[in-house]
């Protein structure tokens, strides 16, 4: 009879572990064993945000909303809980301008931070084409739109070390202003990095939003000769 295996600790925290699992490409596993953890340690912000990354890609923006509103009641001075808020309300129609006021906050406590700048940028267009709203106030939602997008091209060229998400975003960015052969540089810079960062950092999900964006940036292409 062999002997039994004898259980190895992980010296991993309880977010650690569920992070590893979460970048592993595990969402909904990810939630449910992160939701048990939160019930254990409410005011656990990590575990929190980590859980709001999850309702974010679960697309569940009532649940993301409740637990955005809570991180903030925790530390009002961690700007994630502002933009997962902002997150939660830009997918509730009619909540656009609630979402601004959100994603406002998180920048005014991480002004450089792209991701949020990003997703601004994203509620402003949806605005911008909203046919209910007057056309002046349609009008500067553009402007302010296109200018989120120019800080953002700003901030990562400026970057020393990009990274896997800092291409990402650049190479959305210039899809959106229709600079399809930019974007398709930047997508496979995304896989390079990807690729060469440590395992700790490989997040899967980031890497199937890269290979998704990429392939949408093909087909744009092949539509659209693009004379750049």
């Amino acid at each position: 009879m062999k002997p039994k295996k004898k259980a190895v600790k992980s010296d991993l925290s309880p977010y650690e572990s569920l992070k590893a699992l979460y970048f592993s490409g595990k969402v909904k596993p990810s939630l449910n064993k992160l939701l048990i953890e939160i019930e254990k340690d409410p005011n656990n912000i990590e575990l929190s945000l980590l859980a709001c990354d999850c309702l974010c890609r679960t697309k569940d923006f009532e649940s993301l909303y409740s637990l955005a509103d809570k991180c903030i009641r925790i530390d009002k001075n961690n700007a994630e809980g502002f933009y997962y808020k902002g997150l939660a309300l830009h997918g509730t129609k009619g909540k656009e301008q609630d979402a601004l006021k959100n994603f406002n906050e998180a920048l005014a406590l991480d002004p450089e931070n792209v991701k949020y700048l990003q997703d601004k940028a994203n509620t402003h267009f949806l605005l911008y084409t909203d046919y209910h709203l007057p056309l002046n106030f349609a009008e500067k939602h553009r402007v302010k739109g296109e200018e989120s997008l120019l800080k953002i091209i700003a901030l990562i060229e400026g970057k020393a070390t990009p990274d896997f998400n800092d291409f990402l975003i650049i190479g959305n960015v210039s899809l959106v202003i229709k600079k399809n052969m930019d974007a398709k540089k930047y997508y496979l810079r995304a896989v390079q990095s990807f690729e060469e960062a440590e395992v700790i950092d490989q997040n899967k999900n980031v890497y199937k939003d890269i290979i998704k964006a990429q392939k949408a940036c093909l087909k744009v292409i092949e539509q659209n000769t693009d004379f750049e």
